[in-house]
Protein backbone atom coordinates (compact mmCIF):
# COMPACT_ATOMS: atom_id res chain seq x y z
CA UNK A 1 0.00 0.00 0.00
CA UNK A 2 2.70 2.54 1.15
CA UNK A 3 4.85 1.34 -2.35
CA UNK A 4 1.39 2.54 -4.24
CA UNK A 5 1.17 5.80 -2.48
CA UNK A 6 4.56 6.65 -3.46
CA UNK A 7 4.07 5.88 -6.59
CA UNK A 8 0.86 8.23 -7.02
CA UNK A 9 2.76 10.80 -5.64
CA UNK A 10 5.57 10.49 -7.94
CA UNK A 11 3.03 10.49 -11.34
CA UNK A 12 1.29 13.74 -9.53
CA UNK A 13 4.49 15.87 -9.31
CA UNK A 14 5.41 14.90 -12.42
CA UNK A 15 2.76 15.72 -14.29
CA UNK A 16 1.50 18.57 -12.52
CA UNK A 17 0.92 20.09 -15.88
CA UNK A 18 -0.79 17.68 -17.96
CA UNK A 19 -4.06 19.36 -17.33
CA UNK A 20 -4.95 22.17 -19.43
CA UNK A 21 -4.68 25.38 -17.44
CA UNK A 22 -7.64 27.73 -17.10
CA UNK A 23 -6.71 30.77 -19.40
CA UNK A 24 -4.77 29.11 -21.81
CA UNK A 25 -4.92 28.31 -25.89
CA UNK A 26 -3.80 25.45 -27.63
CA UNK A 27 -1.40 26.07 -30.50
CA UNK A 28 -2.14 23.53 -33.94
CA UNK A 29 1.02 22.77 -35.75
CA UNK A 30 0.05 21.65 -39.78
CA UNK A 31 2.99 20.78 -42.02
CA UNK A 32 1.56 21.34 -46.02
CA UNK A 33 3.34 21.30 -49.13
CA UNK A 34 4.57 23.06 -52.39
CA UNK A 35 4.62 21.34 -55.66
CA UNK A 36 8.06 20.24 -55.88
CA UNK A 37 8.56 21.62 -59.45
CA UNK A 38 6.73 24.64 -61.06
CA UNK A 39 8.43 23.46 -64.18
CA UNK A 40 5.79 24.53 -67.13
CA UNK A 41 2.92 26.27 -64.83
CA UNK A 42 2.03 29.32 -66.04
CA UNK A 43 2.40 32.66 -64.71
CA UNK A 44 4.41 31.38 -61.63
CA UNK A 45 6.66 33.84 -60.17
CA UNK A 46 7.90 35.26 -56.62
CA UNK A 47 5.83 37.83 -57.04
CA UNK A 48 2.92 36.54 -57.78
CA UNK A 49 3.22 34.01 -55.24
CA UNK A 50 3.48 36.85 -52.58
CA UNK A 51 0.44 38.33 -53.77
CA UNK A 52 -1.92 35.38 -54.63
CA UNK A 53 -1.15 33.71 -50.75
CA UNK A 54 -1.56 37.17 -49.38
CA UNK A 55 -4.48 37.94 -50.79
CA UNK A 56 -5.60 34.73 -49.16
CA UNK A 57 -4.10 34.77 -45.66
CA UNK A 58 -4.58 38.62 -44.99
CA UNK A 59 -8.74 38.26 -45.70
CA UNK A 60 -9.30 34.86 -44.23
CA UNK A 61 -6.98 36.26 -41.02
CA UNK A 62 -8.95 39.44 -40.94
CA UNK A 63 -12.35 37.51 -40.99
CA UNK A 64 -11.73 34.77 -38.90
CA UNK A 65 -12.96 35.40 -35.18
CA UNK A 66 -11.83 31.81 -34.10
CA UNK A 67 -7.67 32.60 -35.10
CA UNK A 68 -6.12 34.19 -32.39
CA UNK A 69 -2.44 34.88 -33.77
CA UNK A 70 -0.34 32.79 -36.27
CA UNK A 71 2.94 32.31 -38.46
CA UNK A 72 3.61 31.24 -41.77
CA UNK A 73 7.08 28.65 -41.71
CA UNK A 74 9.25 27.79 -44.36
CA UNK A 75 12.49 26.02 -45.22
CA UNK A 76 15.81 28.11 -43.98
CA UNK A 77 17.85 24.85 -42.08
CA UNK A 78 15.41 22.68 -41.25
CA UNK A 79 13.31 20.33 -43.62
CA UNK A 80 12.62 20.45 -47.22
CA UNK A 81 12.38 23.61 -49.66
CA UNK A 82 9.15 22.63 -50.57
CA UNK A 83 7.46 22.07 -47.19
CA UNK A 84 5.81 25.00 -45.32
CA UNK A 85 4.03 25.21 -42.14
CA UNK A 86 0.94 26.97 -40.30
CA UNK A 87 1.14 27.59 -36.58
CA UNK A 88 -1.83 28.55 -35.20
CA UNK A 89 -3.08 29.85 -32.03
CA UNK A 90 -7.20 28.82 -30.73
CA UNK A 91 -8.74 29.92 -27.51
CA UNK A 92 -9.61 25.90 -27.53
CA UNK A 93 -9.47 22.89 -30.02
CA UNK A 94 -13.77 23.57 -30.24
CA UNK A 95 -12.73 26.80 -31.79
CA UNK A 96 -9.97 24.85 -34.11
CA UNK A 97 -12.80 22.73 -35.30
CA UNK A 98 -15.03 25.41 -35.75
CA UNK A 99 -12.78 27.28 -37.99
CA UNK A 100 -12.57 23.87 -40.15
CA UNK A 101 -16.39 23.31 -40.32
CA UNK A 102 -16.97 27.22 -41.45
CA UNK A 103 -14.16 27.37 -43.56
CA UNK A 104 -15.95 27.67 -47.01
CA UNK A 105 -18.78 30.27 -45.39
CA UNK A 106 -15.97 31.98 -44.64
CA UNK A 107 -14.43 31.84 -48.48
CA UNK A 108 -17.87 32.93 -49.52
CA UNK A 109 -18.25 35.77 -47.38
CA UNK A 110 -14.77 37.45 -48.12
CA UNK A 111 -15.67 36.36 -52.35
CA UNK A 112 -19.19 36.32 -52.62
CA UNK A 113 -18.46 35.77 -56.99
CA UNK A 114 -17.85 32.46 -57.61
CA UNK A 115 -15.78 32.89 -60.51
CA UNK A 116 -13.22 35.72 -58.43
CA UNK A 117 -13.24 32.74 -55.43
CA UNK A 118 -12.70 30.23 -58.12
CA UNK A 119 -9.55 32.54 -59.73
CA UNK A 120 -8.33 33.34 -55.79
CA UNK A 121 -8.23 29.42 -54.94
CA UNK A 122 -6.54 28.67 -58.46
CA UNK A 123 -3.99 31.17 -58.15
CA UNK A 124 -2.52 29.33 -54.94
CA UNK A 125 -3.29 26.20 -55.60
CA UNK A 126 -0.87 26.40 -58.81
CA UNK A 127 1.82 26.30 -56.43
CA UNK A 128 0.54 23.89 -53.61
CA UNK A 129 0.86 20.20 -53.38
CA UNK A 130 -3.32 19.49 -53.60
CA UNK A 131 -4.16 16.94 -50.73
CA UNK A 132 -1.46 16.84 -48.35
CA UNK A 133 -2.08 17.20 -45.30
CA UNK A 134 0.68 16.80 -42.82
CA UNK A 135 0.40 15.20 -39.63
CA UNK A 136 -0.34 17.94 -36.82
CA UNK A 137 1.01 18.88 -33.50
CA UNK A 138 -1.67 20.06 -30.96
CA UNK A 139 0.24 22.23 -27.91
CA UNK A 140 -0.77 23.93 -24.60
CA UNK A 141 0.27 27.85 -25.34
CA UNK A 142 1.17 29.37 -22.06
CA UNK A 143 -0.47 32.42 -22.25
CA UNK A 144 1.34 34.13 -19.58
CA UNK A 145 4.62 33.44 -21.17
CA UNK A 146 3.91 35.02 -24.90
CA UNK A 147 5.69 37.68 -25.68
CA UNK A 148 3.83 39.33 -28.75
CA UNK A 149 5.63 40.84 -31.69
CA UNK A 150 5.56 44.86 -31.74
CA UNK A 151 4.17 46.05 -35.04
CA UNK A 152 6.97 48.44 -36.00
CA UNK A 153 9.90 47.96 -37.65
CA UNK A 154 9.51 44.25 -37.97
CA UNK A 155 11.04 42.81 -41.33
CA UNK A 156 8.98 41.03 -43.68
CA UNK A 157 10.44 37.47 -43.56
CA UNK A 158 11.93 36.99 -39.94
CA UNK A 159 13.70 34.04 -38.58
CA UNK A 160 11.63 31.70 -36.20
CA UNK A 161 13.85 28.54 -34.00
CA UNK A 162 12.44 25.55 -32.27
CA UNK A 163 14.02 24.39 -29.29
CA UNK A 164 12.72 21.89 -27.13
CA UNK A 165 13.69 21.97 -22.99
CA UNK A 166 12.91 19.42 -20.10
CA UNK A 167 11.49 19.76 -16.99
CA UNK A 168 12.55 17.38 -14.48
CA UNK A 169 9.55 15.96 -12.16
CA UNK A 170 8.68 17.99 -9.58
CA UNK A 171 8.72 14.49 -7.01
CA UNK A 172 12.41 15.31 -7.64
CA UNK A 173 13.64 18.30 -7.27
CA UNK A 174 14.88 18.81 -3.76
CA UNK A 175 12.63 21.57 -2.18
CA UNK A 176 10.39 21.96 -5.45
CA UNK A 177 7.06 23.11 -5.96
CA UNK A 178 5.06 24.66 -8.85
CA UNK A 179 4.27 28.02 -6.78
CA UNK A 180 8.04 28.47 -7.03
CA UNK A 181 8.64 27.06 -10.42
CA UNK A 182 6.35 29.52 -11.74
CA UNK A 183 8.01 32.63 -9.50
CA UNK A 184 11.04 31.71 -11.25
CA UNK A 185 9.43 30.99 -14.72
CA UNK A 186 7.64 34.89 -13.93
CA UNK A 187 10.80 36.45 -13.54
CA UNK A 188 12.68 34.96 -15.93
CA UNK A 189 9.61 35.87 -18.59
CA UNK A 190 9.32 39.52 -17.42
CA UNK A 191 13.52 40.39 -16.49
CA UNK A 192 14.91 38.33 -19.45
CA UNK A 193 13.09 37.71 -22.22
CA UNK A 194 10.44 40.72 -22.75
CA UNK A 195 13.88 42.73 -22.01
CA UNK A 196 15.35 41.23 -24.79
CA UNK A 197 14.99 43.28 -28.01
CA UNK A 198 16.86 40.49 -29.94
CA UNK A 199 13.59 38.23 -29.27
CA UNK A 200 10.49 39.55 -31.34
CA UNK A 201 8.35 37.18 -30.20
CA UNK A 202 8.02 34.06 -27.79
CA UNK A 203 5.55 31.37 -27.38
CA UNK A 204 6.06 28.20 -24.77
CA UNK A 205 4.22 25.12 -25.29
CA UNK A 206 3.58 22.25 -23.64
CA UNK A 207 1.99 18.87 -23.82
CA UNK A 208 -1.76 18.60 -24.98
CA UNK A 209 -1.76 15.91 -27.54
CA UNK A 210 1.93 16.09 -29.21
CA UNK A 211 5.05 15.33 -27.28
CA UNK A 212 6.66 12.54 -25.91
CA UNK A 213 7.28 11.76 -22.45
CA UNK A 214 9.98 9.94 -21.19
CA UNK A 215 10.98 9.01 -17.49
CA UNK A 216 9.08 11.69 -16.73
CA UNK A 217 10.94 14.26 -18.17
CA UNK A 218 8.62 17.26 -19.44
CA UNK A 219 8.79 18.64 -22.85
CA UNK A 220 8.65 22.57 -22.77
CA UNK A 221 9.09 23.84 -25.91
CA UNK A 222 10.02 27.19 -27.12
CA UNK A 223 8.64 28.89 -30.68
CA UNK A 224 11.19 32.26 -30.71
CA UNK A 225 11.45 34.78 -33.49
CA UNK A 226 14.07 36.66 -34.39
CA UNK A 227 14.66 39.50 -37.14
CA UNK A 228 17.81 37.78 -38.03
CA UNK A 229 19.76 34.95 -37.99
CA UNK A 230 22.51 36.79 -36.23
CA UNK A 231 20.33 38.00 -33.34
CA UNK A 232 18.76 34.00 -32.70
CA UNK A 233 23.11 33.12 -32.55
CA UNK A 234 23.27 35.68 -30.13
CA UNK A 235 23.25 34.52 -26.48
CA UNK A 236 25.35 36.90 -24.79
CA UNK A 237 22.37 39.58 -24.77
CA UNK A 238 20.22 36.74 -22.87
CA UNK A 239 23.03 35.78 -20.28
CA UNK A 240 24.12 39.07 -19.38
CA UNK A 241 20.08 40.07 -18.88
CA UNK A 242 19.85 36.31 -16.50
CA UNK A 243 23.20 37.56 -14.69
CA UNK A 244 21.36 41.06 -13.61
CA UNK A 245 18.08 39.77 -12.92
CA UNK A 246 19.35 36.79 -10.95
CA UNK A 247 21.63 36.52 -8.10
CA UNK A 248 23.32 33.34 -7.23
CA UNK A 249 20.68 31.82 -4.85
CA UNK A 250 17.67 32.27 -7.72
CA UNK A 251 19.72 31.38 -10.19
CA UNK A 252 20.24 27.65 -8.31
CA UNK A 253 16.29 27.88 -7.74
CA UNK A 254 15.40 28.45 -11.36
CA UNK A 255 18.11 25.88 -12.96
CA UNK A 256 17.28 22.89 -10.22
CA UNK A 257 13.51 22.66 -12.70
CA UNK A 258 15.55 21.92 -15.62
CA UNK A 259 17.60 19.25 -17.02
CA UNK A 260 20.68 20.09 -18.49
CA UNK A 261 20.10 19.25 -22.16
CA UNK A 262 17.96 20.88 -24.81
CA UNK A 263 16.66 19.62 -28.64
CA UNK A 264 16.98 21.79 -31.64
CA UNK A 265 13.65 21.04 -33.35
CA UNK A 266 13.64 23.53 -36.18
CA UNK A 267 15.18 26.98 -37.95
CA UNK A 268 12.36 28.59 -40.17
CA UNK A 269 12.08 31.37 -42.12
CA UNK A 270 8.16 33.33 -41.20
CA UNK A 271 6.50 35.25 -43.58
CA UNK A 272 5.29 37.81 -41.27
CA UNK A 273 2.64 39.60 -43.79
CA UNK A 274 0.48 35.88 -43.55
CA UNK A 275 0.39 36.50 -40.09
CA UNK A 276 -2.12 36.89 -37.67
Amino acid sequence: MKKIILTLIFVLGTFSFAQYNKGNTVLVWTKLKYKQSLQGIEGVSPKDWAESFGEVYSKRNKINKYLKSSLFLSHYWTGASWEYHEVKEYASMADADKEQQESGAMNRKIWPDDDERRKVWEAVNKYRELGYHGDSHVWENHVRYHKKRKKSNVPDRTVTTVVTQYWKPLGTVEDGSTEERQKMMDKYHRQVTMKNDKVLSQRMVTHYWSGEMTKGEWPVTFITEFASMADADDTETESKLFQKAFNEKDAQKYGKYWFGKHEDIGVFYNDVSFNK
